[in-house]
């Protein structure tokens, strides 16, 4: 591609600045959404409630209902400026009628089929109607090249999750859309043939919303190898029917093998919320992390054997910093489980909601082992409380390594890096593998965590505001290499 001159890369940023003016205004995402937590807000990566999770984004207030949805990334979009790629394969790309984005950094986005055929999940927003949906996405060389396969059946749906299986051409997808003629969200579940393209049956409805104060989302979702199925659900403001401890919780959908009945929910937390939530299915286990809230926020971890849907902990174990440490942490976090269950937690913590002292931690944990923190970077700017940042995500390598793919605060997230973790501990010097002229070109990071795969696909990156313009794109391991199941 031949270079731009200043004057032309000049003329881009200020047309990029007019276009993120006109299609994001402030509150309405896909990035700044109420203060609050879960609700049916835009699908950016801004802050969440006191937690967030819902359906859609949610609001750096605590707790705080989530603002009303605008409508945002809705309106119509004013005409976009040439936009210089960022090298990246490209995925989806914004056009005239609508914009796109990857799942939320805690969700499952990204999965292989049992042919080792790539797939994803994007969030297709109309600029010309208030209509979304999910997008699946199929790659059938290692994530150089994309085409779109099908979408998700409901009339609106909003973030969710997918994850394939080694052995059957079945993909499991669950998200939060609108059931009918309901203007408010439940929790659908539905398989996909990856082999047909096509979706199987009908969605199959995990929790229903039944107005605009009690509706469900999705957060993550797992496979076992035994085939058992375990879904986040999530709440929003009042859930009318129990067991949720509060009206943001984060609770288990399970089915077994082969099973046609759900057990649940069953919820991860103990204390008063539970948002956020990122899910690993290993060696017989669903391991969760999520931000709670005892006496001070932190981000909790607890386990469920899927033997007999008991937990192993009587409550969550604390595994970020204490507040006595003078940092305090946000919402949002990244968990891994290893090939021999090590868990690696990453998430950022810092002084205050207004930056400072703000930096990325890691904990980690080997099985019977205390947790443990390390530093991976300081980027001061970056804010902490109930604020959300998704521009951060592990990824597995081969033995007890993994990757810390992330972008910085400072850098008003312009470049995406990477570090490689051995046992949770930084190993070598960050590097740099995409770099962007727009700002918030990589305010979201999802990635490939199954701990059973390895392939030459990392994570899918989406930007905000100007950065959105880029569309998403697809982060690959240097080499040529196919996917393959453990």
């Amino acid at each position: 591609m031949r270079r731009m001159t200043p004057l032309a890369r000049l003329a881009l940023l200020v047309c990029a600045a007019v276009f993120a003016a006109g299609a994001c205004a402030p509150g309405q995402g896909p990035g700044g959404q109420g203060p609050g937590g879960q609700g049916p807000g835009g699908p950016g990566p801004g802050g969440q409630g006191p937690g967030g999770q819902g359906p859609g984004g949610q609001g750096p207030a605590n707790p705080g209902p989530p603002a009303p949805d605008r409508g945002g990334p809705d309106r119509a979009a004013a005409p976009q400026a040439p936009v210089e790629p960022d090298g990246l394969p490209l995925v989806l790309a914004p056009s005239p009628t609508a914009r796109h984005y990857a799942m939320r950094s805690f969700s499952t986005g990204l999965t292989v089929d049992a042919g080792g055929r790539h797939w994803c999940l994007v969030l297709e927003v109309s600029t010309v109607e208030r209509a979304r949906s999910l997008v699946l996405c199929r790659s059938d060389d290692g994530g150089a090249s994309w085409r779109r396969v099908a979408a998700t059946p409901t009339a609106w749906s909003e973030f969710g999750a997918i994850q394939g299986e080694p052995t059957a051409d079945v993909l499991h997808v669950a998200w939060a859309g609108r059931v009918g003629d309901d203007g408010f969200t439940s929790a659908l579940y539905q398989r996909f043939d990856a082999a047909a393209g096509t979706f199987v049956g009908e969605p199959e409805v995990l929790q229903r919303g039944s107005g605009s104060q009690d509706q469900f989302g999705v957060a993550d979702l797992g496979v076992a190898t035994d085939r058992t199925v375990a879904v986040v659900v999530t709440t929003h403001r009042q859930p009318k029917q129990p067991p949720w401890p509060s009206g943001w919780s984060s609770g288990l959908m399970v089915r077994r093998a082969h099973g046609r009945e759900w057990r649940g929910p069953l919820p991860l937390h103990t204390h008063r919320y539970g948002v956020w939530t990122n899910l690993q299915v290993h060696d017989g286990r669903a391991h969760a992390t999520f931000r709670t809230s005892p006496s001070h926020s932190m981000i909790g971890y607890r386990s469920l054997a899927l033997s007999d849907l008991g937990f192993e902990q009587d409550e969550e174990h604390e595994v970020s910093v204490r507040p006595d440490s003078g940092l305090r942490v946000a919402n949002a976090s990244s968990l891994l489980v290893g090939p021999f269950g090590e868990r690696t937690v990453l998430y950022p913590a810092g002084a205050d909601d207004r930056g400072g002292k703000g930096r990325l931690l890691v904990a980690h944990a080997a099985p019977g082992e205390p947790w443990r923190t390390e530093v991976l970077v300081d980027d001061p700017p970056l804010a902490v409380g109930n604020v959300a940042q998704e521009h951060f995500a592990l990824v597995r390598r081969p033995g007890r390594q993994a990757i810390a793919l992330y972008s910085k605060v400072r850098e008003r997230h312009r470049v995406l890096y990477r570090r490689v973790l051995e046992q949770g501990r930084p190993m070598e010097p960050e590097r740099a593998i995409a770099r962007s002229e727009l700002p918030d070109a990589y305010v979201r990071v999802s990635a490939m965590r199954d701990p059973r795969l390895d392939g030459p696909l990392w994570a899918l990156v989406s930007g905000d505001g100007a950065g959105a313009a880029l569309g998403v794109r697809a982060v690959r391991a240097p080499g040529t290499f196919t996917a393959r199941w453990r």
